[in-house]
Parts: structure tokens; sequence; C-alpha cells
């Protein structure tokens, strides 16, 4: 757990402001969306204005919940920004991880509220709700909404839930803690649709992720506990770029990473020519995250990603070389 400044005085910011922005991180998954969409439901529960952006365009797995077509897709550099008092990050590890053009220089009148989870976050904000012991930036939150008795309505608890459910790989992941449950059955208490959050969030995938799914488990390779794959740019033609960050995340977590004796997964993907994704996922006691800062990425111990220009034949054994060490 971090430094942080208190729940009270985060509210107190909070009911000061008029007009608040809240951007979704590049790539944004079930804990970006969800976490984004509960602070826009309770904003509004607040009578403030409150606005939802995103670079990158929502996967359609999660247009399902309420609100979420309510978000703006556009790049938060392109905003008027003297238009916001508050900007709340959910779920941003860094101040250049929501905005395509990088790290964004705010007004200096706006201030930034940074409630996240990720180990790598630096407290970079004006007011800073950092738990890095916390399974998903959604618990972090639904620990806020109770400390400041806010209602948790089911418009909160379906988005809320999303974030648990999704960020815990359905409570398959190590990161999930008895604390992940006992949240997880509150919310479905107080209206969350643990049905459906689970039909749509991994019972949706569309053919291509089996297509994918196929490639992927048969390029794979295993060398001293790390299993590694690679999607060149052609296996890619026809898949949504919405789609391809689940679809991925999925193979190293329940494919690579399941397989025995493995304790690495990592999955190369070439987005566009030269330009490589690598997912990189670890069972308990292996840190990828610092294998994924090296290459000015990053995450969580266990979670973690970074991007690469140049081609996958060099990346590949640069990456598995350190890998192998850690």
């Amino acid at each position: 757990m971090n430094l942080m400044d208190s729940p009270r005085n985060i509210l107190r910011t909070i009911k000061a402001a008029k007009n608040i922005l809240i951007p979704l991180h590049l790539r944004p998954d079930g804990d970006s969306i969800g976490s984004a969409l509960a602070s826009y439901h309770f904003l509004h529960g607040l009578g403030k204005k409150a606005t939802v952006v995103s670079a990158d365009p929502v996967p359609d797995i999660f247009l399902f919940l309420p609100g979420a077509k309510k978000i703006k897709i556009v790049d938060p550099a392109e905003l008027d920004l003297t238009k916001f008092d508050l900007i709340f990050l959910v779920d941003n590890a860094s101040p250049a991880r929501f905005s395509k053009k990088g790290e964004i220089k705010f007004p200096s009148q706006t201030i930034l509220a940074n409630i996240d989870h990720h180990e790598s976050n630096r407290n970079f904000g004006d007011l800073n709700y950092v738990i890095s012991d916390s399974a998903s930036t959604a618990e972090v939150l639904y620990d806020l909404i109770k400390s400041w008795r806010i209602a948790l309505t089911p418009e909160i608890s379906n988005c809320l839930l999303t974030g648990v459910y999704t960020d815990t790989g359905g409570f398959l992941y190590p990161s999930t803690t008895a604390g992940s449950l006992d949240k997880a059955a509150d919310l479905i208490r107080h209206g969350g649709n643990q049905k459906r959050i689970v039909e749509k969030a991994f019972r949706s995938w569309s053919p291509k992720a089996l297509r994918l799914w196929s490639e992927i488990l048969a390029r794979t390779q295993i060398r001293k506990a790390v299993a590694y794959s690679s999607l060149p740019f052609a296996a890619l033609k026809g898949t949504q770029y919405s789609e391809l960050s689940g679809i991925r995340s999925f193979a190293a977590a329940n494919l690579l990473l399941a397989t025995k004796g493995v304790g690495v997964a990592a999955v190369f993907t070439e987005e566009q020519p030269r330009r490589i994704r690598v997912t990189l996922r670890s069972s308990p006691g292996v840190n990828v995250s610092k294998v994924a800062e090296k290459f000015g990425g990053g995450g969580h111990e266990m979670s973690a990603a970074f991007d690469y220009r140049g081609p996958l034949k060099k990346i590949i054994p640069q990456a598995l070389k350190m890998l192998k060490t850690i």
C-alpha cells in the first residue's frame, strides 16, 4: 500500500468540482471501463457533470454496461481541458497511459485525482489513492464509495462487479483475495448481475478469437518454464482491434500459463508492421513487471505488458533471455 490521501479529502475535492473528466486507459479492459462508468454514475448522483472518454474503441463485450454508450471515443489530448476542474483517473498506472500523445500537460487549475491498484503507479496525481495489493481498481473504488456512504445502485454495482470479475479472471488469478469475494458478493446483493457479466465478458468471443487461439497454440514453444507464442501481422487480418487485447490476454493467462511446469507466459503480437505488443503473465513469485519496465512498459507482478518497435525475430530472443532469469 502506498502513501495516499484520505477518502474524506478526495470527496471534498469532488464536491467542490463542477465539470469532471474520466479518461479510460489505452486499450481499455473491464476494470478500466467498469471503474470509470461506476465513477460516472456516482458522480452523476452527486449532481456533477461527468464525461467519460477513451482514446481507443471500447470492446463490444462491455457495451452492455449501463452508461457505456455515453463514452466518447476521443483522445483527451484533443479536448479543451480548461473546461474541466477535476480529472478523475481510475485504473491508470501512469500519466502517459490514457492518451496516444503521451503525458498530457493539464491546466494549472485542474486537479488530478489518481485512483488505482497498479504496483507501478508512482502517485503522480494531485490526490492519490493507490492500493497495490488490491486485485482490481474496482475494489479500490468500492472501498471509497462505501467510506463516502454513497448508495450502491444496480448501475454502480454492475460496473464495479465487472471490474472485479474481469481483473481477477473470474476469481481464478492468484491476485484474488477474500476481500475480492466479499466485495463481489455485496455487489451482487445490490443488483450486480453476475450471470450477465459472465456471459458478456467471458462467453461472447467471436469465431475470430477461436482461430487466433489456434494460431497461438500452434506457434507455442516452451523453454525453461517459459511458454511463448507470436501472432504476426498477417495473422490478424479481419480482427477487430477492440477484441485483440482480450484474445491475447486470455491466451497468455488461460492457455499458455495453464500448462504444467510453465511459470511464465508471453504472447508477442505484431499489431502493425514492426510494432509489437508483448503480453506477459506469470505464476506467484515470478515478477514479469520487472521485464516489462526494462522495455518501457509496466503492470503488476504477475500481469504486465510493453510495446516494442522492430521485428518479431529481434524482440522474442531479447525478452526470452530476461524472462528466463527472473
